[in-house]
């Protein structure tokens, strides 16, 4: 876990704020230091990051679940994929956030 900290200072030093909270969900997830919780406390970390980057948090959908999953698996040898869908549900997020905000007027 002390290993963690320090990449994830990194990788908020050397990449975009949106890559860096994606991989910091990645890193934790892969550690798994607790028996129930960890894909949970994950997106907390990363929704942390994103927040305090001035970014919107990233729901994901139930319904995606399985492409999160597999997405989060291929990142053991490859991060694209994992990074592309985190961005995507960051994207997605988003647009339902205006789409709410826009149906107030």
């Amino acid at each position: 876990m002390k290993d963690l900290i320090s990449k994830i200072e990194n990788f908020r030093k050397e990449k975009h704020p949106c890559i860096a909270a994606a991989l910091a969900h990645k890193e934790f997830v892969f550690i798994h230091p607790f028996v129930e919780g960890n894909g949970r406390i994950a997106r907390l970390l990363m929704n942390l990051i994103f927040l305090q980057d001035s970014y919107n948090i990233v729901i994901i959908p139930s319904i995606l679940r399985n492409e999160y999953i597999e997405s989060l698996e291929k990142a053991h040898l490859n991060d694209a994929d994992f990074i592309y869908f985190i961005l995507r549900m960051l994207r997605e997020t988003q647009k339902d956030y205006l789409r709410l905000f826009a149906s107030d007027r």
